[in-house]
Formats: C-alpha cells, structure tokens, sequence
C-alpha cells in the first residue's frame, strides 16, 4: 500500500493497492460485494468508508434499516439500483444519496445491470447500533 505522510500533506492512500475482500451471507453462502475499505487504511474507528463493487446479480446487503448508523452512498461507476420501502430507484454516476436511521427508510443497493457498479460507502458506526433485516420479494440474485 502506498501511503505518503508529510506535514504539509495528509495521509494519502492510491485505492487501487488497498486490498479486497468479497462479502459473504455467512448462513446461505451468497456473495455479494467486493469491498476495499479506506476507513480501515487509515486507522479510523467510528466512519466507515468503503469503495465497493456490485458485480452484475449482486446486492450490498439485506433490505434493512439502522436504529443509529448513518449511511451515504455515491456512486462512481455502473448503474446500480436502489430499493428503498417500496420504492426502485436506478442510479447512476454522479448520484448521492443518504439514510438516517429510521425504519420508515428501509433500503438496499443492487446491480440488476449487465455491468459492474461502484458505489462509495460511507456510514458512521456507532457501537449501540440495531441492524433491522426485513423479507424483500423485489430482488431475485442472478446465480453466478
């Protein structure tokens, strides 16, 4: 990893040497993302930031909703789509978009596209946080 400190210059990272890791549901195997986390490159303990990709069939996560966490996502590449309550949202380069916590905000990110997304993840990560999971029949995963 190629980090330059200096004075006059903060800690700076190149992404493309941060490692990846891919995501797992540890009870049902399915993959989801492939995640480089930057927060974790530079030590930080109550943001997290990740640059993740959403392979074509892939979700980031559960349909859910956080009882304290905040959560930004912006996306940099690919057309990823956004379900939010009942809601479809497809997005594109250049779009942002947040959450408070709240369960009137249930949402999940996922690529029904043919090509990758990229989306930057950012959230704050409080230790009380409540991670709600709910059933969503609008997301059908593409086998690999």
């Amino acid at each position: 990893m190629n980090l330059q400190h200096s004075e006059t210059n903060p800690t700076k990272i190149d992404v493309s040497d941060l490692p990846e890791r891919e995501l797992i549901v540890s009870k049902t195997g399915e993959k989801l993302t492939l995640a480089k986390s930057l927060s974790d490159a530079f030590g930080l303990t109550q943001l997290l930031v990740h640059q993740e990709v959403l392979l074509p069939g892939r979700r980031a996560s559960s349909f859910h909703y956080h009882s304290e966490k905040e959560e930004i996502f912006y996306v940099l590449g690919g057309t990823p789509t956004l379900l939010v309550g009942e809601e479809v949202t497809d997005l594109e380069p250049g779009d942002f978009v947040g959450f408070a916590p709240s369960e009137r905000a249930p949402h999940m990110l996922f690529n029904r596209s043919a090509e990758p997304a990229t989306v930057l993840t950012i959230g704050t990560d409080p230790p009380t946080d409540k991670v709600t999971n709910l059933e969503q029949a609008v997301f059908t995963p593409v086998p690999d």
